[in-house]
């Protein structure tokens, strides 16, 4: 006698609490409750004839046959979801959640674009995590990332947006009272508000006509966070250097802010989209990507 199906609900609630490390974590993950995700673990493990989970009243841990279970579990929903996105394509509008991440510097231009995605398509639910930290994508569930700098990471797929410069600038209070710096070397003489993020937050490398410059910067206010040093930069507190999205250059043609050094250039930095796998994207993840690159053409088309 053949063995029933076993639910894919029944899988999904298994991988939720094994990521999640509790029924409770995992039941708001799925919005439900913790007896049906409990129960649905149960009958799991009953119909496989193997303990996933050890269960303790302090502590959760995934059995070694659950370690094992869990990739093909994984697999096993990932074939399931791409089969539901090759059939609904061309038959509906997206649906579903779109988990999207980006830094903290493009949450308003992201913004636009989720507002943007949700006019075009209602039937979609959008998670938006704006963050500085760079954020395991698998792992932690996300369907999509908007990242600025190089493509280093050969576990995402990429979509280039835009090419960016990376462009020096300075609030014109600053530049009034410390005077404006000519030539890239001056910049040792100003003060400098860092990134920490960077590897080298402390130096900025340059070139212009073949010739390669690295300067050594100074100051007193180094911030994790690249919306701060937009605002103490705003804010006539030192000088600084951003990629040149819509927003940078929005405050430079308005006059609140200056540029400076415009000869000389920095290495190539891309706006791009990322996304899990080596499959192609979901729908729901393509019409976002579609819907950025034309924002993105719009802002360009306007300069």
């Amino acid at each position: 006698m053949r063995a029933p199906a076993i639910s894919l609900s029944r899988l999904a609630a298994f991988v939720a609490v094994a990521e999640a490390g509790s029924f409770t974590a995992a039941a708001e993950r799925l919005n439900t409750t913790k007896s049906a995700v409990s129960q649905a673990v149960t009958l799991l493990e009953r119909e496989l004839g193997a303990q996933l989970l050890q269960r303790s009243t302090r502590k959760l841990a995934i059995t070694e046959a659950g370690e094992s279970f869990l990739a093909d579990c994984r697999a096993l929903l990932a074939g399931a979801e791409a089969a539901m996105e090759r059939a609904r394509t061309g038959r509906a509008q997206p649906s579903g959640t779109l988990r999207l991440t980006s830094p903290q510097g493009a949450a308003s231009m992201v913004a636009r674009w989720i507002a943007s995605y949700r006019e075009r398509y209602p039937a979609m639910r959008v998670d938006y995590v704006p963050t500085d930290r760079k954020l395991d994508l698998i792992a932690e569930h996300f369907d999509l990332t908007i990242r600025i700098g190089p493509m280093a990471d050969s576990s995402l797929r990429a979509v280039v947006l835009e090419e960016l410069q990376i462009w020096t600038v300075a609030a014109p209070s600053y530049l009034a009272r410390h005077g404006t710096p000519r030539k890239p070397a001056d910049l040792a003489r100003h003060e400098w508000i860092a990134l920490s993020l960077l590897p080298t937050p402390w130096s900025l490398d340059l070139e212009r006509g073949g010739r390669k410059l690295r300067v050594k910067l100074r100051g007193a206010i180094s911030v994790a966070s690249t919306d701060a040093v937009m605002q103490l930069v705003m804010q006539g507190a030192g000088i600084s250097f951003f990629p040149s999205m819509a927003d940078l250059r929005a405050e430079v043609e308005a006059g609140r802010l200056v540029r400076l050094f415009p000869g000389w250039t920095s290495r190539k930095m891309f706006l791009h989209a990322a996304y899990p796998g080596n499959i192609a994207a979901p729908a729901k993840t393509r019409a976002f990507i579609d819907l950025a690159k034309e924002a993105v053409r719009t802002s360009v088309g306007d300069r």
